[in-house]
C-alpha cells in the first residue's frame, strides 16, 4: 500500500550573515520510500543566489553522516541502498564577502521499502508493443522534406485502435536514434546544432499526438532514446563535440545538453509519458562507466532526474545489451530486458528489490524484421508464462510510414491479447 506524504523533518541549522537573509519553510516533498523522488523546498530572500546543495546519509539522525557523491540537486532519487538510512539535505547560500547562509534538514524517519509502486501499472499491463519509427527505416534515402511528410502521414487514430484491438497494455515508441532525426520538436537540440525547426526534428509532435490518442484507451506510452548523442550525423557530432560513427563516453559538455533535451520533452509530455527506455549503457563501453562516475557533476542521477522531470512516477531503465535479465544501474525501475528471443521466464516479479522483471524482443526475424520469429502457439504460451509470474513482455512490431502494423504481426499480438484476457 502506498504511503502518502509522510515526510516531516527536523533539525534546522542556520549561519545567518549580516544581510539578514533567511532560509524559511525548509521542507521535504515526496514519499520516503525507495524508487521515489525526494525534493527539498525552501524560501529565501536572496532569490538571485544559486544555492549549493549537498545530501548525506546515516544510520542515525544524531550523526555519522556520509556525503552522497554526485548528488547536488534539489531532488534525489531514493535508491534501495538508502533503505534504513536517514537523509540530510544541506543548503548553502552565498552571501556578500566570504560568508554563507547554511541550513540543513533531516528526514523524520529512515527511507523505507515497499517494492516499487511506480511499476504497478506496468506489471498489470502484462504485455506491450514497441515501434522503431526511425527515418533510417521509414525514409532511408530521404531528407527533411521526406521525413516530415512521413511523420505527418502517421495515422495515430488507426494505430491506437489497432493497439486497442490487440489488448496491448502499453506502447514503446522511438523519439529518435543515431541519425539525428527526431519525430518531435526540440528547441534545445535545434539551438545546439544550429538548424531550423523541421530540419532534423519534425514539425509534428508525433509522440504527443500518439499519447493523446492512446490515452482514450488507457494505453500508456513509453519513450525510447539512446543514452548518448546521435553517432551517424557528422554535423550533430561536431556540434555536440562527440565521436562520429561510433559510441563513446559522453562528456561534461554534451551530457548537460542531452539532459536539457530530455527535460524539455519530459516537461512537455508530463504524466502522459509513463516510462523511458535508454539504450547504450553497455557494460563493455565507456558510456556506462562515465555515466556511473559520481565524481562528475552530470551523471546517472542527473540523467534520471531529467527523464522524470515531467512525471516523478515515470519509470526508467538503462539498457545493458543482450544477456541474462539483470539490473544495470541502481536507478533502474525495470530491467531493460533486450533479448534476441524469449529464453527466460521470471521466477518472481522482481529482478532485485524494486526492479520489475521485463523482457523485450522482436516478432520478426531480427530487429526491424518483417518476418516472423515465433509460431503463434509458442509465442502465446511464453507470454502466458511471463505474465502469470508477474513479468512484463514487450514485442517489437513493424509498421509502415503511416503506422499500419504488418498484418501477420497484428494477428500475433491479437492472439497474445486474447489469451491474456486483455482484448478491450
Amino acid at each position: 500500500m502506498k504511503a502518502k506524504s509522510l515526510l516531516l523533518a527536523f533539525i534546522f541549522l542556520f549561519e545567518v550573515s549580516c544581510n539578514n537573509h533567511q532560509v524559511e519553510n525548509l521542507r521535504f516533498e515526496g514519499d520516503l520510500f525507495a524508487k521515489n523522488i525526494l525534493t527539498i523546498r525552501f524560501d529565501s530572500g536572496n532569490n538571485s543566489a544559486t544555492p549549493e546543495i549537498n545530501w548525506y546519509m546515516s544510520t542515525s539522525a544524531e550523526g555519522g553522516w556520509e556525503k552522497l557523491p554526485g548528488i547536488s540537486t534539489g531532488e534525489i532519487v531514493l535508491l534501495t541502498s538508502y533503505v534504513g538510512k536517514y537523509l540530510k539535505c544541506e543548503i548553502i547560500l552565498p552571501e556578500k564577502g566570504d560568508k554563507n547562509l547554511t541550513a540543513s534538514l533531516i528526514t523524520s524517519k529512515p527511507v523505507g521499502y515497499n517494492g516499487n509502486s511506480n511499476t504497478d501499472w506496468f506489471r498489470d499491463a502484462g504485455f506491450g508493443i514497441m515501434v522503431h519509427y526511425l527515418n533510417t527505416a521509414i525514409v532511408p534515402d530521404g531528407g527533411p522534406k521526406e521525413w516530415n511528410e512521413a511523420v505527418n502521414s502517421f495515422d495515430v487514430e488507426k494505430f491506437a485502435d489497432q493497439a486497442r484491438q490487440a489488448g496491448v497494455g502499453f506502447v514503446m515508441f522511438t523519439l529518435g536514434q543515431n541519425s539525428g532525426y527526431y519525430c518531435s520538436p526540440n528547441a534545445i537540440f535545434d539551438s545546439i546544432v544550429g538548424v531550423k525547426p523541421g530540419d532534423l526534428c519534425s514539425y509534428r509532435d508525433l509522440p504527443m499526438d500518439l499519447m493523446m490518442e492512446l490515452k482514450k484507451y488507457n494505453i500508456p506510452l513509453i519513450l525510447y532514446l539512446p543514452a548518448n548523442p546521435p553517432i551517424s550525423n557528422k554535423l550533430v557530432s561536431e556540434k555536440f563535440k562527440y565521436s562520429f560513427g561510433k559510441d563513446s563516453a559522453t562528456s561534461q559538455y554534451n551530457q548537460p545538453i542531452l539532459e536539457k533535451m530530455i527535460r524539455e520533452w519530459s516537461l512537455r509530455y508530463g504524466t502522459g509519458v509513463r516510462g523511458w527506455w535508454f539504450d547504450g549503457l553497455y557494460s563493455w563501453n565507456a558510456i556506462r562507466s562515465t555515466r556511473m562516475d559520481m565524481s562528475l557533476k552530470h551523471n546517472i542521477s542527473t540523467h534520471t532526474l531529467a527523464a522524470k522531470a515531467g512525471n516523478k512516477q515515470s519509470i526508467v531503465t538503462y539498457n545493458y545489451g543482450f544477456g541474462k535479465i539483470q539490473v544495470n544501474t541502481p536507478y533502474c525501475d525495470y530491467s531493460s530486458g533486450e533479448k534476441q528471443t524469449i529464453d527466460e521466464i521470471p521466477e518472481s516479479r522482481w529482478v532485485e528489490d524494486g526492479v520489475q522483471w521485463f523482457l523485450f524482443t522482436y516478432l520478426g526475424e531480427k530487429w526491424g524484421g518483417k518476418g516472423q520469429q515465433f509460431t503463434t502457439e509458442v509465442l502465446v504460451d511464453k507470454a502466458r508464462q511471463i505474465v502469470k509470474n508477474e513479468g512484463v513482455l514487450c514485442l517489437e512490431v513493424v509498421t509502415d510510414a503511416k503506422g499500419n502494423l504488418l498484418p501477420h504481426h497484428f494477428e500475433q499480438i491479437k492472439e497474445v491479447g486474447k489469451m491474456l484476457g486483455k482484448i478491450r
